[in-house]
């Protein structure tokens, strides 16, 4: 069990958390999401005894294990630090297991730990936590270095683990198959959602439109009290009992504004103005021709060809040539066969770009560079659409966490009107909102992309072809489905009697969907008259105050059934849309 009791964390100049109560049980299965810079890491590590530079008080039990508290190793190679813990015949086969999952070959199992890279220490520690006996689990990000076969493997992990966890990631499939309970940090809060991840979306969206309608009517009642408080006040000077109304009106409006001040609002973080992204420069038909690429031992013939407006995603395990591919494309790294790049293609690698971010220059004047004929209010619209909202346009790059510089780099780099982007796993150290502002950006984008990634998510809404590194070469696959999940002809035939009836019980849910929405539609057009004919007796009725009121309350009756009748439309719409896409 982990309670929290009136928790604040603050630094100087930011308060990251105000009086948190919160309780998290033993067998919970928690995710824990909010912006970059929101406190995320910080309670995790105020949790497992890291930070203490917090009031309040933080109460646990059982043995709790922190991803960042095993960064020695008590082993000089992966299978000695693993047999360290591994005191029973159970864990004796696990460790085998876990090193073969998290994608450690066997001639790796005992080889010096002090030549590994920082991706691959990263992974020997989350294995070696599943060994520990631990009652509960703090995992920060644990997908950054893992390929999409490894994070199935975490998945299985994790969904086997007879104890609780709390998980910080940016991977929405990881965080949907793991969690059944999601904390947000927002506005200095945690907002408990006590349910999936698909029902927290809906739930949270639910949340800030009554939060917004309960705002608005409050102001409404507030402006209309002033305006009875100043005639109150202007007829009291020949009568008391305007006086006496007007101080009662007065208490009235006071409380309202303590309310409102005393109100945490659950803040929105998604920018107000849709802007759109620059369309990219006209080029020819084929953007990208490779013949017979190969580099040293790791990557050999490798042949495909890019065409407009087409996004590809190169999928492969750890270590087999992902990245090699793009930097021997680029010139970064010297290899072997041709590279032709089509007729006007400008081409940009946003990991070079990236390191081109002057570390002393703000938001504001890194995208300003770009955008020199434009004023600051389009400017400013402009990074919201990223993820820099108000005052974060001001903070310097030297401030910015990973994943915001690679969104920044994006930004930026949108702006020259590119048609060929290419990203090296781009969502690394993002938080949620960053990889949502980066997938929405990649799909309005009108160019050719060539995506390395191990987000399923994102490569699934985002690209429309699918290339897999096998036996250090590239080949074509239809889906991410046949990559994850190889089939045998009888599995192949299974699967289709499956997918057929699958895809009729679909059709059949669009079908009386889009009927729902149609009427809904019509509805909405009959109450829009009705709306009207009301707003014109209003105009016309003279100084009858009785049908006044009567009017008004029935035009507010009509106007919250539109509302209700539209938020349904687009609630509606959504599901169908969804639906539609797995058709």
């Amino acid at each position: 069990m982990i309670v929290l009791s009136n928790l604040s964390i603050f630094f100087p100049g930011k308060n990251l958390l105000t009086d948190i109560n919160l309780n998290i049980g033993d067998k919970d299965r928690v995710a824990l999401i909010g912006k970059n810079g929101s406190g995320k890491t910080t309670l995790l590590k105020s949790i497992a005894g890291i930070f203490k530079d917090y009031t309040g008080r933080i109460s646990t039990s059982g043995k709790i294990v922190y991803l960042d508290q095993y960064r020695t190793f008590d082993g000089t190679t992966p299978f000695e630090y693993y047999s360290k813990v591994a005191d029973t015949p159970e864990k004796e086969r696990m460790v085998r297991s876990i090193l073969k999952g998290l994608g450690f070959e066997e001639k790796d199992w005992h080889r010096d730990i002090s030549t590994f890279s920082g991706g691959e220490k990263t992974r020997l520690h989350i294995g070696r936590l599943f060994l520990e006996d631990p009652d509960f689990i703090l995992l920060d990000e644990p997908t950054n270095f893992l390929d999409i076969a490894g994070i199935h493997f975490l998945k299985g992990l994790l969904l086997n683990f007879r104890g609780g966890y709390v998980i910080i990631s940016h991977d929405r499939s990881f965080l949907r198959d793991t969690c059944n309970r999601f904390l947000e940090i927002n506005n200095e809060k945690i907002w408990d959602f006590n349910m999936d991840f698909d029902s927290y979306l809906v739930e949270r969206k639910k949340l800030l439109i009554q939060q917004e309608r309960e705002l608005k009517n409050k102001t409404k009642e507030i402006e209309r009290l002033k305006t009875i408080i100043e005639r109150y006040r202007k007829w009291g000077k020949s009568n008391e009992k305007f006086i006496k109304q007007a101080r009662n009106k007065e208490r009235r409006l006071q409380k309202l504004l303590d309310e409102l001040e005393s109100t945490t609002l659950f803040v929105s973080e998604k920018s107000d103005k849709k802007v759109k992204i620059p369309e990219p420069e006209n080029m020819g038909y084929v953007v990208l021709d490779v013949k017979k690429l190969g580099f040293k031992e790791i990557i050999k013939n490798v042949s495909f060809t890019l065409y407009n407006g087409e996004k590809i995603a190169i999928l492969g395990p750890n270590g087999s040539g992902k990245s090699t591919i793009l930097r021997v494309i680029f010139g970064l790294l010297e290899g072997e066969g041709k590279v032709v790049f089509g007729h006007n293609v400008k081409a940009e690698f946003l990991d070079q770009f990236v390191n081109q971010l002057d570390l002393e220059n703000t938001v504001f004047e890194e995208l300003a560079s770009e955008m020199e004929m434009e004023p600051d209010y389009v400017i400013r619209s402009y990074a919201g659409r990223f993820g820099f909202k108000n005052e974060d346009v001001f903070k310097f790059v030297s401030e910015l966490s990973g994943g915001e510089r690679q969104i920044l780099a994006l930004a930026k780099v949108l702006l020259r009107r590119p048609n060929l982007l290419v990203l090296d796993e781009p969502t690394n150290h993002m938080d949620l909102e960053t990889v949502e502002a980066l997938e929405d950006a990649l799909k309005e984008f009108k160019g050719s992309i060539i995506l390395v990634s191990h987000d399923e998510e994102l490569i699934k809404n985002v690209c429309n072809r699918f290339f897999v590194i096998k036996e250090k070469t590239l080949k074509e696959i239809n889906s991410l489905e046949e990559y994850e999940f190889p089939q045998t002809e009888k599995n192949n035939q299974r699967k289709s009697n499956v997918e057929f009836v699958k895809r009729k019980r679909l059709k059949n849910q669009a079908k009386k969907l889009k009927e729902t929405i149609e009427r809904l539609q019509n509805k909405e057009k009959e109450l829009l008259k009705t709306l009207e004919k009301v707003e014109s007796e209003l105009l016309s009725i003279g100084s009858d105050y009785v049908k006044a009121m009567e009017l008004t309350e029935e035009k507010a009756n009509i106007e919250n059934e539109i509302f209700s009748t539209l938020e349904e439309i687009e609630r509606l719409k959504e599901e169908y849309n969804k639906i539609s896409s797995m058709l």
